[in-house]
């Protein structure tokens, strides 16, 4: 299956809006997530009918904040199970593309006790998988301090 998963930090600015439709239209997903979308359902849906899906899930954002999509192709059948503000949880089937049984798309919060919330939901899903789980997203989360990076750290060098 192919998938697109983008965190868009606001799907408003035309040059996002276009960037997303030609990378549906030359990488051809089947199932797209975007997080940050910062817009209500009815822009979300005419991006979405411009870029070639014809089904979706929204999550509105609260305030201007936040906000999920998930679109997906007919090639595949997706039956969403639960979602709120920080996850899309579905069930994904197909005959024509080999797909996992679930998918958990995630958009963490930022504020560590809501991010807490979130990982516990997460381990509920997970305690009640048995197949295939495809968990993916923006989680806003870091195993250590040196993951974090301020200004020019990024090294491409071979050390010194």
């Amino acid at each position: 299956m192919n998938l697109l998963a983008w965190n868009c930090q606001g799907l408003g600015v035309a040059l996002t809006a276009r960037n997303l439709k030609e990378e549906c239209f030359r990488k051809k997903p089947h199932l797209v997530f975007l997080m940050e979308t910062k817009q209500k359902a009815r822009y979300v849906r005419k991006v979405r009918r411009r870029c070639g899906f014809n089904e979706e899930w929204i999550v509105d954002p609260i305030g201007k904040s936040g906000g999920l999509a998930l679109w997906w192709s007919d090639v595949i059948t997706v039956n969403i199970m639960f979602s709120y503000v920080n996850i899309i949880h579905a069930s994904v089937m197909s005959d024509a593309v080999s797909t996992p049984s679930y998918i958990t798309c995630i958009y963490g919060p930022t504020d560590e006790g809501d991010r807490m919330l979130c990982w516990q939901e997460v381990q509920r899903i997970s305690n009640n998988i048995s197949t295939s789980w495809l968990c993916l997203g923006d989680f806003n989360d870091i195993l250590s301090q040196e993951e974090k990076c301020v200004g020019g750290c990024l090294d491409l060098g071979g050390g010194s």
